[in-house]
């Protein structure tokens, strides 16, 4: 199976991350969780990018 090249947009300036020039995460694999304590997610203010790690200056 081959695998799709695909691009995560990314807006947050504060992640390490994210390549701000591009608005593109860096990462080549990207983790997404849920706020919610039982990962019952019913809308995408429910999900959040589980990779953020905060830009160090």
């Amino acid at each position: 199976m081959t695998k799709k090249k695909q691009n995560i947009k990314c807006n947050v300036e504060s992640c390490r991350h994210n390549n701000c020039s591009e608005k593109e995460c860096k990462l080549p694999e990207i983790k997404i969780g849920s706020t919610c304590k039982d990962n019952s997610a019913n809308c995408k203010e429910d999900t959040i990018c589980d990779n953020f790690e905060e830009e160090k200056e």
